[in-house]
Parts: C-alpha cells; structure tokens; sequence
C-alpha cells in the first residue's frame, strides 16, 4: 500500500516542495551528502593518525602551509658557537699578558739579586767605595723609612763634627782672654771629626742597618750600646764643658758676652745641631726599640746568635785548638 502523505493544517497546496515525488528526491541527495562527510571525516583521522610515524618522518615530511625560514638568519646556539673562538682568544691573551708580566717581574728581581750579590758591587762610600749599601734592596720595605732616618741621623752627626770643628777654629782665631782652652778644643775637634766618623758607622748605624736587614738580635744589641754612648756623647757635647772639643752652651755664653759675635754664631749653629741631634737620636732609639720588642728578640738569643758567630770564626777555632794542645802537652 502505498505511503500516504499526511498534509497539516499549515500545508500550502500550491507548495511544489511538497509533491511527495520531490520530496523524496531531495530527502536521497542529503542522505548522500551526509554520508559523504562521514567518509571525509573517516579518512582525515587515518591521515592524522601518527602512532606509526617516526620523529625523523615527520620532520622530514613537507608542509604545504608552513612558511619557509630564511636559511642564512642565525639561531642563538649558532651565536654561542660563534663567539667561543673570540673567547677562548681573549682569555689566551690575558695569560700571555700575565705571563709576560711574571717575566719582568722576575727578571727585575734577579737583576736586584745580582745588583746584592754580585762582586765589586760596593757603592759605599761614594768617594771610596769599600761596601754595599741599599736601603731600597736590602731593607724590607715596612722598615725602609726608620732605616732612612737612621741614616739621615748619621748624615746630620757627621754634619755637626764639621760644624763643631769650624766654631772651634774660630775660637782659636778669635776669642776673649777668658777662654784659655780654644788650642784644646780645636785639636780635640779636629780627632773627633776622623775617628768618631768612622767609629759611628761601625759601632751603630751598621749594626742597625744589618738588624732591619737579617733581623738578628745581636746587631740589635751592638746598636743599642754604641747608640746609647753616642747619644750621652751627643748632649755632653752640647753643654760646651772647656777642653773638651765641644762648641756648646759654656762656650757660646761666654762669646756672646764677651761680644764676639763670629765666633759665637758659629757655635750657636753647632749647639743648634748637637741638641736637634740629640733628641733625633731618642727618637730614632725608642722606634727601634719597639721593633725589637715586637720582633720578639731576647738577650739569651743574641748570646746565642754572639757564640754560634764565635765559634764559625777561623780564628777563634785556631785559639781553642792551640789551648787544648798547650793543656795536652802540659799534662804529658
């Protein structure tokens, strides 16, 4: 039997869509087109089904749609790799650099080794050359400036002897008949200013030169004795007692009150650099005491460092080796 269309009340007659033969036309081709979209659907998913693809596989598959990068455009490992060589540059040149700077620095300090070590090297003194002397080289640097003033205080005693002998050959050439003493005084002066030359360079600036240096008790000790004598010698000079080669205050109060004034400026200028002396030479021995102090030195190690230094001499080897033979030979 056949399919009878229902009509409803908002049917139009006149509709041609709805004559039942069209009607069934239309309802076929949509039901194909439906299912030609359930087949489309089907075949994109077998195509982005990727459970059988490798990585290599899909990397080198070709799209379409992607949009093609510049090749020569560089990444940033690209730049990292680029910019090792010019590092590793750098830093090879730093180390030549330093490496040439420990070079110089060695080169100078061998030449300073050489400069000590090497023989005729003696500077000292520069009329006569008979030592070597540099404060610079030798002395460690913390110690350098009271080595310096030490020095500085030597300079200034062999300055004063000059001075003291000039006053008193004034003094001889010109003085009041009160002043009895001046031939006295001036052959006093004139010995002083040789032998005391001499004797305070080897009995206290050397000693202290080689205590900054080796930093040793003993010298420090020979320092102290002979620079405690020549400080007592240095105020006793100043007092200007007669017959003792000193142009002191004695003698410049008497000159200027007997109004000889050439003879007195001449002596004022020595009593000026014996005390100024004086109170530079304390000075000086209170600040190497304090280094002695706090290097830590005793006197049973400077007796110690005294009879090591007397048993190394060849000498004193000698007198003990003859005693012993005398006392054996005696005993026989």
């Amino acid at each position: 039997m056949a399919h009878q269309q229902q009509t409803g009340p908002f049917d139009d007659p006149t509709n041609p869509f709805q004559d039942p033969s069209i009607a069934n036309a239309l309802n076929s081709q949509q039901h194909e087109r439906v299912y030609d979209f359930a087949e489309n659907i089907k075949s994109t998913a077998k195509a982005d089904d990727f459970s059988g693809t490798s990585y290599q596989q899909l990397s080198s598959a070709h799209d379409p749609y992607a949009v093609q990068q510049p090749s020569n455009i560089a990444t940033p490992a690209a730049n990292t790799l680029a910019a090792v060589p010019e590092v590793l540059n750098s830093r090879e040149e730093a180390l030549r650099q330093k490496e040439r700077e420990l070079a110089e620095r060695e080169r100078a300090l061998d030449e300073r080794q050489r400069q000590t070590l090497r023989p005729g090297a003696n500077n000292f003194p520069p009329c006569f050359p008979i030592m070597y002397l540099n404060i610079p080289v030798e002395i460690p640097i913390q110690h350098q400036p009271v080595v310096w003033w030490l020095y500085r205080e030597w300079l200034l005693f062999e300055l004063t002897l000059v001075l003291n002998f000039i006053a008193c050959l004034c003094v001889l050439v010109n003085h009041p008949a009160s002043i009895t003493s001046a031939p006295t005084d001036m052959g006093v002066s004139i010995t002083e200013l040789f032998t005391h030359t001499v004797a305070s360079f080897f009995l206290w600036y050397r000693p202290v030169y080689n205590a900054y240096m080796k930093d040793t008790s003993l010298y420090y000790f020979f320092f102290f004795i002979f620079n405690g004598f020549h400080i007592l010698y240095t105020f006793y000079m100043a007092i200007g007692i007669p017959s003792t080669g000193g142009a002191g205050l004695i003698l410049l109060v008497t000159l200027f009150s007997e109004q000889y004034y050439i003879s007195g400026v001449f002596t004022l200028f020595a009593t000026i650099c014996w005390i100024v002396m004086g109170f530079m030479a304390l000075f000086l021995y209170k600040k190497t005491y304090d280094q002695y102090k706090a290097s830590g030195h005793t006197f049973k190690e400077a007796k110690q460092e005294a009879l090591f230094k007397i048993g190394r001499s060849d000498a004193a080897r000698d007198t003990a080796v003859n005693m012993a033979w005398h006392g054996a030979t005696q005993s026989v």
